[in-house]
């Protein structure tokens, strides 16, 4: 069953899931798609089907409409190569789609703005050429004008453009940089992805725009926004009133979006400068630790004992914020280890306990080293004792069962065997699943719900590995 153009347009922003699943899944390699596979895109209207149209005459309604075949025949591909296996979705309709929600956007790059300022250059020559009379309506001049302002609409609609797509990819990495603590020593790569991906965002997408924006540096011939302020200086006090004020609001329209674009930045860099003040922090850290580490290991006998390290040490300089603790000696166990402040003693006092809970039982042995870890020993041997349980559990796991979805298949077992089980556990229960089976990541969107707890993912499967 084929429908006209119209209407498939129609079934398709009504099913747009559909393309939004196939542009997620190519998303890890660029935003800028080009073309698609067509095995995939069945295999994701196949499953859209199945999942979220429940009428067998809908589901056969958009099977036809939306096939290859009729998007085809609608001229809403750009071509199908049928050999190769790959499709391209029309550039305008793909803008749509990706336009619809900002995370999906492509931001401007220099050579985009580099287009935008190649069109302006033979309107400007044209307008400030000596033969050039605006004193009066001519075709040629009305042309021109014409010209003009579809430039601008479009520079207009593709900074606008720009700004939305700055501002989805700045909500999207925020999300996953407000889940960090960045009191944390070390980043988890996600982080440290998130992070890379800020400065080359603001390398490559935010700078130029700003450059491009920029009214304050314009060199002729060479900017964009410098030609505009020309041209619209060329129109005033002649009969084109009207364009005058429409270029009039286009440009500062377009001066007002460098401060979006400059807050979007901002908000983004404050991540950067969190990292590197966390990495700074580490390096002294680390570096304050090697001086002591030598300066002890020098004074040590063959007994691996030997004598304090003098209080007075330049080595201690920089801490001079401590100095008012008493030295702690054996001899004096029962001294107090602080001076207690006249004001605000609450808060010395927590902040000293605070500071000496990892080094309490390392005070008691001065031949035992400090312990390096951030949490208790009972903590730890609580998150063996429940990874163990989880991998005892994993033995019973029914691989033949879970082929389709082995998050599923791990949640139900978990769910109805581990008492204390939550939604996380699927995560640890992974690295147990027998060597000789492989995950083979697909284009199924599924969700599990759990305890007021959700989690989305892309279906994976299991593949026993066959030894030859």
């Amino acid at each position: 069953m084929e429908t006209n153009a119209q209407n498939t347009l129609v079934l398709i922003f009504q099913h747009v899931g559909i393309y939004y699943s196939l542009l997620d899944y190519y998303a890890h390699e660029s935003k800028v798609t080009t073309s698609f596979r067509i095995s995939e895109y069945e295999a994701v209207l196949d499953n859209y089907i199945k999942t979220q149209v429940s009428k067998d005459t809908e589901k056969q309604r958009v099977t036809s409409s939306l096939s290859i075949t009729n998007l085809n025949a609608c001229s809403l591909l750009s071509f199908v190569n049928e050999q190769r296996g790959i499709f391209a979705i029309q550039p305008g309709l793909l803008q749509t789609i990706q336009s619809l929600e900002s995370k999906r956007i492509r931001e401007l790059g220099q050579p985009d703005l580099d287009v935008i300022t190649a069109k302006f250059k033979p309107l400007y020559a044209f307008f400030n050429a000596p033969a050039c009379d605006l004193s009066a309506s001519t075709d040629e001049v009305e042309e021109h004008l014409a010209s003009l302002m579809d430039v601008m609409q479009d520079t207009l609609a593709k900074v606008a453009h720009n700004v939305r797509a700055l501002d989805g990819s700045s909500k999207r990495l925020s999300e996953i940089l407000e889940s960090h603590d960045f009191n944390q020593m070390v980043a988890t790569e996600q982080v440290r992805s998130a992070i890379d991906e800020i400065i080359h965002i603001s390398k490559r997408n935010i700078q130029p725009t700003l450059t491009f924006l920029n009214e304050k540096a314009m060199a002729p011939d060479s900017s964009a926004m410098y030609m505009i302020r020309q041209m619209r200086e060329q129109l005033e006090s002649t009969v084109f009133i009207v364009q005058h004020r429409n270029i009039s609001s286009i440009e500062m329209k377009l001066l007002s979006y460098a401060e979006v674009i400059r807050e979007i930045r901002q908000r983004l860099y404050r991540y950067v400068d969190m990292d590197k003040a966390q990495r700074a922090i580490y390096n002294q850290i680390e570096e304050q630790f090697n001086q002591l580490h030598e300066e002890a290991v020098m004074k040590m006998d063959a007994k691996l004992k030997g004598k304090q390290i003098d209080p007075t040490s330049p080595l201690f300089s920089e801490a001079r914020v401590l100095w008012g603790m008493h030295n702690w000696s054996r001899s004096n166990l029962v001294a107090p280890l602080l001076q207690m402040p006249l004001h605000d003693i609450d808060f010395a006092l927590n902040e000293h306990i605070r500071t000496k809970l990892n080094q309490a039982e390392a005070l008691g042995d001065q031949k035992r080293k400090p312990s390096t870890k951030t949490e208790s020993a009972a903590v730890t041997l609580k998150k063996r004792k429940r990874v163990k349980h989880i991998k005892d559990l994993m033995k019973g796991l029914p691989l033949q069962e879970c082929k389709a979805d082995v998050y599923l298949g791990i949640h139900t077992l978990l769910s109805e065997n581990f008492k204390d089980y939550r939604l996380s556990d699927i995560y640890d229960a992974l690295p147990f699943i027998p060597a000789n089976w492989t995950l083979k990541k697909t284009l199924i969107k599924n969700e599990i719900e759990f305890n007021h707890q959700r989690l989305s993912y892309m279906t994976k499967r299991l593949e026993e590995t066959i030894n030859e």
